[in-house]
């Protein structure tokens, strides 16, 4: 699949890596909306974008959920992400709210993205830093956002917390949404996850049901996703190692200081020394 450049959006196309969000683009939005987390994560990372007058850069912008609201209130914002398929969902998205020129995408890699200005501020929004499995990807990606940013610029991320009730809550079998395909047909979408808590790696499985108007199954389709998280002591000792000053880590997105004991994300702040 190559990206297609429309003439009224700044696209620049630096990779042909296939993506597992390819395949994964068409139920994204459906796949947000119902995830718990997404309406606290979306206005902390918007009013972050909105108050930093420098550059920002959404690493994982995917379909622009959370750039293109950023953009409603007139912040710029270059999106990275290695679907392309998730990129026309985010240029559709930004041309629907009427924001297109707000824009820049790129298709990149978290690990390799090349930026033509130094950064105020990259996050990396939504557990997305856990689609690099491997360690050694995490710290590579970690030393170029470093590599990215000016001086005093920062860079916010939020990864799982991972605890035996939220593990045990992700190897249910879950029906997570039921609406309408575009062709009219009833689909139910369900989910869950094969966790392994020894690699700290989590493969989800969704699978998307089509049914007639009796109810009976038309078609069932899998998708895939891989992931992964990284223990708080990890995620400070990568950031530690890539030089980056740590400001804060909060539990929530109202910006409550981590706790363990109360904890529900991890949500780091970090700077690039002047």
């Amino acid at each position: 699949m190559r990206a297609s450049r429309p003439p009224s959006s700044n696209w620049v196309s630096r990779v042909a890596r296939p993506s597992e969000y390819d395949r994964f683009a068409d139920i994204y939005q459906v796949w947000t909306d119902t995830a718990a987390s997404t309406p606290a994560n979306l206005s902390f990372y918007v009013d972050a974008y909105v108050s930093e007058p420098g550059p920002v850069v959404e690493l994982g912008v995917g379909d622009g959920r959370i750039a293109v609201a950023a953009a409603i209130r007139g912040r710029s914002v270059v999106g990275v992400d290695l679907s392309v398929a998730m990129l026309d969902q985010c240029r559709l998205r930004a041309q629907a709210a009427g924001v297109l020129d707000q824009l820049t995408l790129l298709n990149a890699d978290f690990r390799d993205f090349q930026l033509d200005q130094p950064a105020a501020l990259i996050a990396l929004p939504y557990h997305s830093l856990g689609h690099l499995v491997a360690l050694d990807d995490k710290r590579r990606a970690m030393a170029q956002v470093f590599s990215q940013l000016r001086p005093g610029g920062r860079f916010i991320f939020d990864d799982f917390l991972m605890t035996p009730l939220l593990i045990d809550h992700m190897r249910q079998v879950q029906l997570r949404a039921e609406y309408q395909l575009a062709n009219g047909a009833d689909a139910l979408l369900w989910v869950t996850s094969l966790v392994d808590e020894a690699s700290h790696s989590i493969k989800v499985v969704t699978w998307e049901d089509e049914l007639d108007s009796q109810g009976a199954l038309v078609q069932r389709r899998y998708r895939r996703l891989s992931l992964s998280w990284l223990e708080p002591s990890q995620a400070r000792a990568l950031l530690t190692d890539a030089g980056f000053v740590i400001e804060s880590c909060f539990g929530d997105f109202a910006g409550t200081p981590f706790a363990d004991a109360s904890a529900h994300e991890q949500i780091w702040l970090a700077r690039r020394p002047t």
